[in-house]
Formats: structure tokens, sequence, C-alpha cells
């Protein structure tokens, strides 16, 4: 009993040693104290990186379906209680996507800003290389700024992220606008149809209150098409239902 004892007394002690932050030693350099910033940043995201890695494995091998549960959500619900489910999806995602060392060398939560500004902006990424990255980043009065993800604060990307999936005007367009943008739409996809290589998108978009109208994916020997298809005739095509109001 009096072994047991010392032992819980000895690893509460270490672990209290642990969780305490050491006094910073008087004298130390502002280069030392950026380099242990930088060790502790690489720590946390390491850590986080880490889980996303574990939570992947056990998706991929289906662990907790195996084990007679629902998925992997359900399993953590109830033996991880404490652990945030969208934040380990998060961790998830930037393991999924990125590699250890990209990881630690931009931070998880920027990364993770990084993949959702990727969705709504439609852009491309290199994932080994995501610094050079475009980020148009708003200012206080609403100036853009393009500058590279490497450049950007978690603050920035978030700022970057509301922009893009904020509305640019929020009055509607016309119903003859959509039709006329989906009767453009079906034009195109009758000169580029699937399975010839081509993968031409056409979208329709509310910039400020103007209609504008997208065109991407078209190849540069093909682009004679495009004007066959903006300059024939145009196929008929329904009015698109008027979706209800927003509670």
């Amino acid at each position: 009993m009096l072994k047991l004892w010392k032992f819980k007394e000895v690893d509460r002690a270490v672990s209290q040693s642990t969780w305490q932050s050491r006094p910073i030693p008087e004298g130390s350099t502002l280069e030392q104290l950026r380099g242990e910033l930088l060790e502790l940043m690489a720590q946390e995201s390491i850590n986080h990186y880490r889980m996303g890695q574990i939570y992947n494995y056990i998706v991929e091998k289906r662990l907790a379906e195996k084990a007679g549960y629902e998925d992997a959500r359900d399993y953590l619900s109830k033996h991880l209680a404490d652990l945030s489910q969208p934040t380990l999806t998060r961790y998830a995602a930037v393991a999924h996507a990125f590699s250890e060392p990209v990881a630690q060398r931009f931070g998880i939560t920027c990364l993770s800003v990084l993949l959702y500004y990727k969705e709504a902006a439609d852009l491309e990424i290199n994932a080994e290389e995501p610094g050079n990255t475009p980020i148009e980043v708003p200012d206080e009065k609403g100036h853009l700024s393009t500058q590279p993800f490497s450049q950007c604060s978690v603050d920035e990307m978030r700022r970057a992220l509301q922009r893009k999936r904020k509305p640019s005007s929020t009055k509607p367009l016309p119903p003859e606008v959509e039709v006329l943008a989906e009767q453009v739409s079906e034009a195109v996809a009758l000169r580029f149809p699937k399975g010839k290589g081509a993968i031409v998108k056409v979208a329709l978009r509310n910039q400020k209150g103007q209609a504008v109208l997208d065109f991407k994916g078209i190849p540069v020997e093909q682009v004679l098409l495009l004007a066959e298809a903006l300059t024939g005739e145009l196929p008929a095509v329904s009015a698109p239902p008027k979706l209800p109001p927003v509670a």
C-alpha cells in the first residue's frame, strides 16, 4: 500500500510539473524567445495533426463499425465526449490534405481555414507548397488586397473566407436573367458533351446586383465551339421555380 501511495505521489508531481509553466530565464534574448515560440507552435501543430491522422485511420479502417458502433462519430461521442467533433474533423481534413511538415510550418488552424477558402473561392492549391496561394483579404473598410497565404494571419484568413461566403448583393437577380443564363448553359453543354474530354462549366453569380456568367474548363483548341454556342439560337428552357423566402 505504501508503494502504491508513493507511486501516485510521484505521478501527481510529474503531472503537475508537466502542466506548470517554467520560469523564463533572466537575460533571455529576443531570438531565444522567438525560437521557443516557434517550438511551442510546432508541438501544438504536430499533436493536432496526429489526432487528425488517428481519426482518419479509424474512419478508413472502419474500426468503430467493426466494434459494433454506428460510425467513428458515434464511438467518440460515447468514449471521448470532451473532444469536440467539429474540431477533430478539421484536424482530420488537414491531415488528409497536407503533409506533417506543411502542417508544422503553417499551423493547423490556418490550413483548415485555407481548405474552406479553397472551396468558397473555387481555386486550386499546391498541397506541398500552399504558401503562394493568392488570398483576397479585405481590410476594415472593405478594401481588398491580394497577398500570399504564407503572409496571412488566422484573422485575415477568416475575413477573406467570410467575404467569399457572403453574397455580393442581397438583391436577387430577375427571373428572366436566370432563364437566359440557363439557356446559355444548355447551349454550351450541347457543344461540349460529357465524355469528350472537356469538363466545361457555366456558372451564374451575382456581382453587386449585376448578373455575371463565368465559363470554366474550355480547351483552347475548342474555343470556337463556345463562340458557336453564344452566337447560335439558344434552346428553350422552363423558368426556374421560385424558392420560398428564408424565414
